[in-house]
């Protein structure tokens, strides 16, 4: 069965050199060259995070529609087709799980590494894992079948830890020298905007590879494509960072000492946990859609759908996710992250049980079960996908953000793991015909949980001109 990952969320840029602001420490002292450009400074805090975080999706969605090129023939799939790279059984259960997996790490060790040593040399070192991620699968994936796609879950850990790294910095990144919310989650806003991008940009690239002439290495050279431009983004970030290494960040020998103490603030434990608990609950939902995205289209279109229909509809559907964070990016300003998710979860929660009713009663209604789909993406887009990546921004102050917004993006990362491991039980326990029925059920009752979640141990915080703590 296809699996198609997906866009998270999530899901951020890195040049090493601007100088972070960091507070004045009493016991040390650092040297700080006069030689860097202003210019230079907005291309880091503007489009460094950008450019991460087209990296995040682009690299998140692109082994899915990889996956279905090498598990074709001659851009064909079917049951009736001999895959040119027959996957695994093991690869079609873990697969998944190792860029998620690997994607936890990054975040919760480059989030604590970005508060500790400075965000731009964590940012240097998050996307260092991401390019030998990218470019090892495409370039080292060589040998029989098995072969290939150990490689690949190798290189896919490695690039998930890449890739996770950069959920917090390019947040922190984007956030720092604001003195107030709103302008800290106005910067990270803009720079999650290029997640949309990212997740679109996959598929684009397919359709332009299946347009490549047939030959023996057609699909070769499409998959290994496919997942090497992944390195791109990241290779840009790298470069401005070591061009642009003009100053060195000053650490304080109290960093440690400040990170202890913020977690054994009562309060920032309660904020923690509706930050980190909502973000998990979202994407344990989320990523069912994504992955059981490919099998929706085959109902919806037929069983023998080319490459080339679900690489379209595949990009409509990224095509709605960016317009819905368009419509989030704005909404924001005037309702802040927290209602922006809890709303976004419950309308959510709706359109999946209503996908759930008219896939059981109307089975036969597949363009409106698409539409739904449409519309559940543009939503969760809209809503949940954005607050919740910048619910840690607004909740936590500059000094210790990078730390808890990993801690916050990792634990959606679990969830996300989750929902790879527990849905496709659902099917299988259920039955081919009522599994995505039951699928949309279990999504529905999980958004649920985590809009009441948000509602009750989360603060509003608006985006109004307030200092940060």
């Amino acid at each position: 069965e296809l699996q198609v990952q997906g866009q998270a969320f999530a899901e951020n840029m890195a040049p090493i050199t601007l100088p972070l602001e960091i507070e004045e420490s009493t016991d040390e002292t650092s040297e700080e060259d006069d030689d860097s450009s202003p210019g230079c400074d907005c291309l880091n805090v503007g489009c460094v995070p950008a450019i991460s975080n087209f990296s995040i999706q682009y690299n998140y969605a692109c082994a899915g529609i990889a996956t279905m090129i090498m598990t074709s023939h001659d851009d064909q799939t079917g049951r009736n087709i001999t895959p040119d790279f027959r996957e695994p059984h093991w690869a079609k259960q873990y697969l998944l799980d190792m860029v998620f997996t690997g994607s936890v790490v990054g975040m919760v060790v480059m989030g604590y590494l970005g508060d500790l040593i400075g965000i731009p040399r964590a940012l240097f070192l998050t996307n260092l894992c991401t390019v030998l991620g990218a470019l090892a699968s495409a370039l080292f994936s060589f040998g029989n079948a098995d072969t290939v796609w150990i490689v690949i879950a190798v290189s896919r850990f490695i690039l998930g830890a890449g890739v996770g790294g950069n959920y917090p910095l390019s947040a922190a990144k984007a956030s720092e020298s604001t003195p107030t919310a709103k302008e800290a989650a106005n910067k990270a806003a803009g720079a999650f905007f290029w997640q949309g991008p990212g997740s679109c940009a996959p598929y684009l690239v397919a359709l332009l590879l299946l347009l490549l002439p047939s030959s023996g290495y057609r699909t070769s050279l499409q998959f290994r494509l496919m997942l090497g431009l992944g390195a791109l983004p990241s290779l840009v970030v790298l470069l401005a960072s070591a061009r642009e290494d003009h100053k060195r960040p000053l650490v304080s020998n109290n960093k440690s000492r400040e990170l202890k103490l913020t977690f054994s603030d009562p309060s920032y434990a309660i904020k923690l946990l509706g930050a980190a608990g909502t973000w998990l609950l979202f994407d344990v939902a989320f990523y069912g859609t994504v992955i059981f995205a490919p099998s929706i289209m085959k109902d919806v279109f037929g069983d023998d759908l080319p490459l080339q229909g679900v690489a379209l509809s595949m990009a409509l559907m990224s095509a709605l996710g960016i317009l819905g964070t368009v419509a989030g990016i704005v909404a924001v300003h005037y309702i802040g992250p927290k209602l922006l998710t809890s709303v976004g979860l419950a309308c959510g929660a709706i359109i999946y049980a209503t996908f759930a009713l008219l896939h059981w009663l109307r089975p036969t209604y597949h363009n409106t079960q698409f539409a739904l789909l449409l519309l559940l993406n543009f939503t969760m887009f809209g809503g949940p996908n954005l607050g919740t990546f910048l619910l840690p921004v607004v909740s936590f102050p500059r000094r210790v953000r990078s730390t808890f917004h990993g801690i916050a993006s990792a634990a959606a990362k679990v969830g996300a793991m989750t929902g790879v491991a527990l849905f496709p039980q659902v099917v299988e326990h259920y039955g081919h015909q009522n599994g995505a029925g039951a699928v949309m059920v279990t999504q529905s009752l999980i958004c649920f949980a985590g809009a009441a979640l948000c509602h009750f141990t989360l603060e509003h915080r608006g985006l109004e001109d307030e200092a940060e703590d």
